[in-house]
């Protein structure tokens, strides 16, 4: 009796607290209703189911489901920093399929081009890296770039990279966005956005880059 009340506890305290469960904690009627909705062909569920079993080895099962994942999105937000973290690293993440899956989705959902800015500026093995190609995508941007244009900055100190006027009239652009996101704060969308909220000291940080670029 014990044991059955135990369970039954179990049970209805994984229902009730589903909002406070994460990959790393699924567990009980979550953890089913995660699945559930996963192999229904629910794209946020499949990435959190993935990373679910991404926590029990040999990982495989993870690796399927973010696949099922990526292969299926079709808005900016369905693809995950996932992609670019596992390309060139796990199978069918190599990187012209992670490319040509967000070049995709980018034809639909314009947010989506600040996926591929941080695709081409992932480190190897990706061989996806590409400065010429990064640098295509910012005038493209349709949100405030702040971390991804810091990482962008990096990489051109590193491989000592020429950028030219048209691209540092286009990151001017991309600062003048997000001084105006920080005034006047986007509505909460299900688009793309950078994963820290932007300060007013990024934008500060960002225009002194952009100033030691000049010729």
């Amino acid at each position: 009796m014990l044991v059955g009340a135990w369970t039954a506890w179990w049970w209805i305290d994984s229902a009730v607290t589903c909002d406070q469960q994460d990959e790393y904690s699924y567990h009980g009627f979550c953890l089913m209703e995660l699945q559930r909705r996963a192999e229904s062909g629910d794209n946020p569920a499949q990435w959190a189911y993935g990373n679910y079993l991404a926590g029990i080895p040999p990982f495989d099962q993870a690796y399927e489901w973010h696949l099922k994942a990526m292969h299926g999105a079709r808005i900016g937000l369905e693809l995950r920093r996932s992609m670019d973290a596992y390309c060139d690293k796990v199978p069918g993440f190599d990187a012209r399929t992670v490319e040509s899956v967000m070049q995709r989705v980018v034809r639909t959902s314009p947010d989506a081009h600040l996926r591929l800015f941080q695709l081409y500026l992932s480190p190897p093995p990706c061989s996806a890296f590409s400065l010429d190609q990064a640098s295509a995508q910012i005038p493209l941007l349709t949100q405030c770039a702040h971390l991804t244009l810091a990482e962008y900055f990096r990489a051109v100190e590193r491989e000592r990279y020429t950028l030219s006027a048209a691209t540092r009239a286009a990151i001017r652009g991309n600062l003048d966005r997000c001084e105006n996101e920080l005034a006047h704060p986007p509505p909460e969308a299900p688009t793309v956005r950078e994963f820290m909220p932007l300060q007013p000291n990024d934008i500060e940080a960002l225009r002194r880059s952009l100033d030691k670029t000049a010729p």
